[in-house]
């Protein structure tokens, strides 16, 4: 008996595999199943049906489909309701991709690791659809370098979810494929454990039964991808229009007086430092962040910026030198080192209090 842990499966215009599939979850295992009708169309009915009538199987249904992760959170949002004592629940797709041997396997490792996100991951290799292929090295690339999460299949819908992460997880952002995305940022946010379960890489036909809409999906994805992304660049933007207003000002009129050197070095510092707490303050709240205290975050910011500073400053004082002219160097200086600063807050500044990320 798999105390405390129950199954969901949404579906979508789903076929005959799914009430065989349910049956030969139940014959393994006595946890609740949950099947969530995504808005399917009438010729379907028969097959949620005879899923119903399998003991222990909860139908839950959507007027008109509304993607995926719109039937994940009906079902997780059903399950804090009537099954409060869930512990975990373990997501797979009704499309037969997902053995039956694999998804015990999944419960097991969330029993043996409570608290953290299991996740069953396949293995790539050349029999792999090269849609599936292309999108999945894709986005692990994209999650790898933009979130610092390393998994080699970030799509997979066979997770072990803990309860810890079931009431985030109900107004998570997404409806679709990316909120299956959203939930692994989510995870690195909360430092909640991510546990890999290699499984089977099984495909029918191709994926041909796949319901991945290739760009308007696509889009979706590389949307809540990028997001974490464009809200950096417009910190970062807004401080360095600060920043090089206040430069100008400092150089051009307040300290025009001063020797070149001299105005690069104090209207460098002076508008660095001012803008330096607009962006801090806007970049705590950016979707990578694992803490936004202060007291832990602080000093960590400031001495990226100040060596930052220090980069920037001399910097353009060496471009200068070479009759790009002093704003000019600015920003080119500052474009690379933002891109330099953006993974150093990831990893370090704003990552779980002593762990470089």
């Amino acid at each position: 008996m798999q105390t405390g842990s129950c199954i969901v499966i949404p579906a979508y215009q789903p076929n005959k595999l799914l009430p065989d599939y349910v049956r030969a979850l139940r014959n393994v295992t006595d946890s609740p199943i949950i099947v969530v009708d995504d808005g399917s169309d009438p010729a379907c009915r028969p097959w949620f049906e005879q899923s119903e009538a399998v003991p222990g199987v909860t139908l839950l249904r959507h007027e008109q489909n509304r993607g995926k992760g719109a039937a994940l959170k009906t079902a997780f949002i059903w399950i804090r309701r009537e099954l409060p004592q869930t512990t975990c629940v373990v997501t797979a797709d009704c499309d037969g991709q997902h053995s039956v041997e694999d998804v015990m396997r999944v419960i097991e490792a969330c029993h043996a690791n409570p608290g953290a996100l299991v996740l069953g991951c396949r293995t790539f290799g050349p029999e792999t659809p090269k849609r599936s292929l292309r999108g999945n090295r894709f986005t692990s690339r994209v999650m790898k370098i933009l979130y610092n999460i390393d998994l080699e299949d970030t799509q997979t819908g066979l997770r072990g979810i803990p309860a810890c992460m079931l009431g985030p997880l109900c107004t998570l952002r997404g409806e679709r494929y990316e909120y299956e995305l959203n939930m692994l940022i989510l995870a690195r946010r909360e430092i909640i454990p991510m546990v890999v379960v290699p499984i089977q890489t099984i495909y029918f036909n191709n994926n041909a039964g796949s319901h991945y809409r290739t760009v308007a999906d696509s889009l979706r994805v590389a949307g809540q991808m990028f997001r974490g992304l464009g809200q950096y660049g417009l910190s970062s933007t807004l401080s360095a229009v600060i920043d090089v207003f206040l430069y100008a000002v400092f150089v051009k009129w307040i300290m025009n007086a001063l020797p070149q050197s001299a105005r690069i070095l104090l209207g460098g510092l002076a508008a660095r430092l001012i803008s330096s707490v607009v962006n801090y303050t806007m970049n705590r709240r950016l979707p990578y962040v694992q803490t936004k205290s202060v007291r832990q975050t602080a000093g960590r910011y400031y001495a990226l910026w100040f060596v930052q500073m220090i980069c920037s400053v001399f910097g353009a004082w060496l471009l200068a030198l070479l009759g790009l002219g002093e704003l000019l160097s600015k920003w080119i200086v500052d474009l690379l080192l933002a891109v330099a600063s953006y993974q150093v807050q990831l990893r370090w500044v704003f990552a779980k209090r002593g762990e470089l990320n």
